[in-house]
C-alpha cells in the first residue's frame, strides 16, 4: 500500500519532470534513497589499517571536543613542522566516500537548470537524475532516481565490500575526472573506469562505464558480473535489445552484452564472461543523466572514443592554466581534481555551491565570488571574468540581495579589484559602472546617517552604516544592529573600488575622493573597535564583529562567548565573519586588533585538529567542522610569517577537510564520532561536495607558493615566493616549479631544486613583467634547518639575505635571476 501511495504522488508530475509534491511522500523517498546508501556502508568491510585509525581516533574524543584551545593541534605543533601523517596520527579521514562527474559548461552561455552531476560512490555505484519533491515548505532536492550497483561473482558480492580486496575509488592520473577502481573476487580482479560526456548533438551527459574481469590465475574460469538497477521511485525496468527501459519506453541504461539476463524481479543485469589464464573481457555500458529517447550504441569503440574526448578535453584544459609540480603526490594531485571539480560544479554562467541534495542550485556572492577569482588565481582569466556578472548580479540590487544588501553591495567592490590586479580587464566594471557607483555613494550617504551627536556628544557608532541584521544565515542574528563587520567590508570595498578607478585610470578623480572616504571609514571603524573591546578575567580580550554594543544585544551579549562552536550559536558565526574580513586583508600582521580577534579563535573553541568548528546541533552526536570558512585565519597567519600554524591549516584540509579517496569537501560535516564508524561515511544528507570549500584549498596552496605583500590590502610591491612550503618538499633531490602564474605584477615562474645533501638548494625564477614591482623575496626553507651561509644571484656574491628567516631578497631589474643557496 505504501509503495502504491508513493506512486500516487509520483503520478501528479509527468514522468519527464519527476516532482513529488506531496510533502509525506517526498520524505519517504528521501529516506529510502538516504537508507540505500547507508545498507552499502553497512556492509563494507574496512582493511585492517582503517580500523586501527578509528580505534586510535576514539581514544581523543573526548578532548577534541572539550578542548577549547585545540590540544590535539597544540600537540601536533609542539612535535614540529605539521604534516598529513602527523595529523592522521590523531584522528582518521573518510575513507567511505563519494563524488561527483559532470561536464563542462560554457560560462558566457545562458543559466540551464537543470544541469546536474552524476554521483559515484565509494562501492562503484552510479547515480544519476536528481529529482525534487516538498520538504520544509518548498521544493527541494531528495533523491537521485537512477542507481547502478556493480556486483561480482557467482555469489553478486558487492563491488568494493572488502577494504582488503579493493582499491578504493580514485581519479584517473590521480586527478582527471574518471573514477577507476579495483577489486579481487575468486581470483577474478574486477576493474571499473566510469566518466561522463555529452556526446556530439547529445542536450544531456551520458555515464560511461567499462567493467571488465581479468583471470589472475592459470586455469580458465568463468567471471560474474552483475549490475542492480535501483529506481527510488519504486517503477520497475524493463529489458530490450541491450537496453533496460522505464515504464514510458525511454532508455535508463544501455550496454554491450548480447548475451547478458535481465531479471524483472531483482532488476538486475548479469554477464558470464569466460576467461582463459590471464584473459581479460569487459563489459560496456552507458547510462544517460535523464532517461532517453535514442541513445548510439555503446561498445569498446565508442568507450575509448569518448574516454579519449573526456580525458584529453580536461588535460588541455588544465594545461591552459598556472602549472604546477610538488614534490608531495598528493598535494601535486589534490589541486588539480580541486580545480576540475570546481569547472565541474560550475553551470553556465554561474559558479554553483554545491550538487546533490544540498545547494544544488545555490550560489553565494560572498563565498563563491571570492571562488570565482581563485580561477583567475589559477590561470583562468577569461573564465573568472565570465562568471563574475552573476556575483554583481545577486549583490548589487536590493531586490536580489534581500536582507544581506547591506553586506552583499560591497563584497563585489572587492571581487571586482581583486580580479582586476589579476587580469586587468575591465569589462565587468564597464558594464556595471552606474550601480557599482550608486552603491559606493550609498555607503558614503548611510556613514552620514549616523553622524548625530547625542547630548552633544559623538556616540560610538558615529559614522558607521545605519543598524541592520547580520548578512549571514537566519541562525546568525534576528536583530538589527550596528554590524561591525558590514563597515569592514563597506570600508575595503570602498577602498577597493577607488583604487581601480586610480590604478585603470577609469575615474581617477573620483577614485581618489573613494580613498579619502575609505581612510576616514576605516580609522572610525578600528577606533570604535578599539573602544568596543570587552575584558573579562577569565577570557582572551574581545573584539565585537557582529553588534557593536554587543553586551546589549539580545542572543549575543552580555557576556563575550564561552565556547564559540558549542555555545550560542552567535559564537560560531562570530568565527566566520572573522574569517571572512580577515581574508579581504583590512587588517595587516601587527594589527593589535585582529591579534585579539584571532587569539579568540585559537584560544575558546575555533577551532578543532587546525579545523574551523561549526556550529553545535543539539539533534546531532557528533561534532562538526565546517570547510569553508578558514583560509582568511590561515593565509594571515602566512603574512604574520607563523609558517607552521600555517600548515596545520593546510594539511588539516588535506586530513579532515576532504575525503580521503575523491578529495570531496563541504561546507558543514560532521567529524568528531563520525569518522570512527563506518569509515566517516559520506552520505547523500551531507553537503558534499562544495566550490567554496574547494576554492579555500586552492587559496591556501597559491598562497603558500605566491603572495603578495599588502598594507591594508594595498600592495608594497614586494612579491614573496614559496614562504609557506613545507621543509619535507625541500630535502635532497626534490623539486618545486611554479609555472605562469599570475600576481598582482603579472605571471611569473619559478622553480627549485633540492640539494641539501650537498649543502645547496639552487633557484630559477622568471619575475612579472606586466607591472613594475619592487622585491622578490624568495624563502628557501631548508628540510634540517641549516643556516644559509652565502647567496649567488646571476653568478655573483648576493649580500641581501636573511638566515633566520631563511629568505633572500631580489630587488626588481633583472628578467630572470638564477639563486644558488650554500648552507656550507
Amino acid at each position: 500500500m505504501r509503495r502504491l501511495l508513493l506512486c500516487a504522488a509520483l503520478v501528479a508530475a509527468p514522468q519527464a519532470d519527476l516532482v513529488v509534491r506531496d510533502e509525506k511522500a517526498a520524505t519517504a523517498l528521501k529516506e529510502k534513497y538516504l537508507a540505500l546508501g547507508r545498507r552499502w556502508a553497512e556492509e563494507s568491510v574496512l582493511t585492517a589499517a582503517e580500523r586501527d585509525a578509528m580505534e586510535r581516533g576514539r581514544q581523543w574524543e573526548n578532548l577534541m571536543t572539550s578542548g577549547l584551545d585545540d590540544p590535539l593541534a597544540r600537540k601536533v605543533l609542539e612535535a614540529g613542522e605539521p604534516s598529513l601523517a602527523a595529523l592522521q596520527r590523531y584522528y582518521p579521514g573518510k575513507v567511505l566516500d563519494r563524488t561527483v562527474l559532470g561536464t563542462y559548461s560554457d560560462p558566457k552561455s545562458r543559466l540551464r537548470e537543470p544541469d546536474n552531476e552524476f554521483v559515484v560512490w565509494w562501492n562503484g555505484a552510479l547515480s544519476a537524475r536528481l529529482f525534487e519533491g516538498r520538504q520544509r515548505g518548498g521544493m527541494r532536492p531528495i533523491a537521485t532516481n537512477c542507481n547502478l550497483l556493480p556486483r561480482v561473482g557467482a555469489t553478486a558480492e558487492m563491488f568494493g565490500r572488502d577494504g582488503e580486496r579493493y582499491s578504493r575509488i580514485g581519479y584517473e592520473d590521480g586527478y582527471l575526472p574518471i573514477i577507476r577502481a579495483a577489486y579481487t573476487s575468486g581470483g577474478v580482479r574486477y576493474e571499473e573506469t566510469v566518466f561522463a560526456a555529452r556526446p556530439e548533438g547529445a542536450s544531456d551527459d551520458v555515464a560511461y562505464l567499462r567493467l571488465s574481469a581479468t583471470n589472475t590465475g592459470a586455469e580458465p574460469l568463468v567471471a560474474e558480473l552483475h549490475e542492480d538497477l535501483i529506481l527510488i521511485d519504486g517503477t520497475r525496468a524493463t529489458a530490450s535489445q541491450g537496453k533496460l527501459l522505464d515504464a514510458p519506453g525511454k532508455i535508463l541504461v544501455a550496454h554491450s552484452d548480447p548475451g547478458a539476463s535481465f531479471d524483472a524481479v531483482t532488476q538486475r543485469l548479469s554477464h558470464r564472461l569466460a576467461l582463459g589464464a590471464g584473459e581479460s573481457r569487459a563489459v560496456y555500458l552507458a547510462v544517460p543523466y535523464l532517461p532517453a529517447a535514442r541513445l548510439d550504441p555503446v561498445d569498446r569503440a565508442r568507450f575509448e572514443s569518448e574516454h579519449a574526448r573526456t580525458r584529453h578535453f580536461w588535460i588541455d584544459l588544465l594545461g591552459s592554466g598556472m602549472k604546477l609540480d610538488l614534490p608531495e603526490a598528493r598535494a601535486n594531485d589534490v589541486w588539480r581534481a580541486l580545480l576540475l571539480q570546481n569547472f565541474v560544479l560550475a553551470d553556465g554562467p554561474r559558479f554553483t555551491y554545491g550538487a546533490g541534495l544540498w545547494y544544488n542550485s545555490s550560489y553565494f556572492p560572498v563565498e563563491n565570488g571570492i571562488g570565482t577569482n581563485d580561477f583567475a588565481f589559477y590561470g583562468f582569466a577569461d573564465y573568472a571574468q565570465a562568471l563574475l556578472p552573476f556575483a554583481l548580479d545577486t549583490s548589487l540590487y536590493p531586490e536580489k540581495a534581500g536582507r544581506k544588501y547591506q553586506n552583499r553591495r560591497a563584497v563585489v567592490l572587492h571581487h571586482l579589484y581583486q580580479n582586476y590586479r589579476l587580469t586587468r580587464k575591465l569589462d565587468v566594471f564597464h558594464r556595471y559602472a552606474r550601480d557599482l557607483y550608486r552603491v559606493a555613494e550609498e555607503i558614503i550617504a548611510d556613514r552620514r546617517k549616523t553622524m548625530v551627536a547625542d547630548n552633544g556628544a559623538r556616540p560610538l557608532h558615529w559614522g558607521l552604516l545605519p543598524p541592520d541584521r547580520p548578512g549571514a544565515d537566519d541562525l546568525g542574528g534576528s536583530y538589527t544592529m550596528y554590524v561591525v563587520a558590514h563597515n569592514i567590508t563597506s570600508c575595503q570595498g570602498l577602498q577597493d573600488l577607488g583604487n581601480l578607478l586610480v590604478q585603470s585610470g577609469v575615474d581617477p578623480e573620483r577614485g581618489r575622493r573613494y580613498l579619502e572616504e575609505a581612510r576616514d571609514y576605516r580609522k572610525t571603524i578600528m577606533d570604535a573597535l578599539s573602544r568596543s573591546v570587552i575584558r573579562t578575567e577569565t577570557r582572551p580580550l574581545f573584539v565585537p564583529l557582529e553588534s557593536l554594543y554587543f553586551a546589549q544585544t539580545p542572543d549575543y551579549g552580555p557576556e563575550p562567548y564561552d565556547d564559540l562552536a558549542r555555545g550560542r550559536v552567535q559564537g560560531t558565526y562570530y568565527h566566520y565573519w572573522a574569517d571572512m574580513e580577515l581574508g579581504y586583508n583590512f587588517f595587516d600582521p601587527d594589527d593589535r586588533l585582529a591579534r585579539w580577534i584571532t587569539d579568540y579563535l585559537e584560544k575558546m573553541g575555533g577551532f578543532v585538529l587546525g579545523c574551523t568548528r561549526a556550529r553545535n546541533r543539539p539533534d546531532s552526536p557528533y561534532g562538526w567542522i565546517n570547510n569553508v570558512y578558514n583560509s582568511g585565519y590561515y593565509n594571515f597567519m602566512l603574512r604574520r610569517g607563523e609558517i607552521d600554524r600555517f600548515l596545520l591549516g593546510f594539511y588539516a584540509r588535506l586530513a579532515f577537510g576532504m575525503t580521503q579517496h575523491a578529495y570531496v569537501a563541504s561546507e558543514g560535516s560532521p567529524f568528531i564520532g563520525y569518522n570512527t564508524a563506518l569509515g566517516g561515511f559520506v552520505s547523500a544528507d551531507y553537503s558534499f561536495p562544495n566550490s567554496a570549500a574547494n576554492s579555500e584549498t586552492l587559496r591556501m596552496l597559491r598562497a603558500m607558493l605566491v603572495q603578495e605583500e599588502l598594507d591594508h590590502n594595498v600592495e608594497t610591491g614586494v612579491v614573496y615566493l614559496a614562504r609557506g612550503t613545507p621543509r619535507a618538499w625541500l630535502r635532497d633531490g626534490a623539486r618545486i616549479a611554479v609555472t605562469g602564474a599570475p600576481s598582482f605584477f603579472g605571471r611569473l615562474s619559478f622553480s627549485i631544486e633540492s640539494e641539501a645533501g650537498r649543502g645547496a638548494i639552487r633557484a630559477r625564477i622568471t619575475a612579472p613583467a606586466r607591472d613594475p614591482y619592487k622585491a622578490i623575496v624568495l624563502a628557501l626553507r631548508h628540510p634540517a634547518k641549516a643556516r644559509l651561509q652565502s647567496v649567488k644571484v646571476n653568478g655573483r656574491a648576493h649580500r641581501d639575505f636573511d638566515p633566520q628567516s631563511e629568505s633572500i631578497r631580489l630587488q626588481s631589474g633583472p628578467r630572470e635571476f638564477v639563486v644558488e643557496a650554500l648552507y656550507r
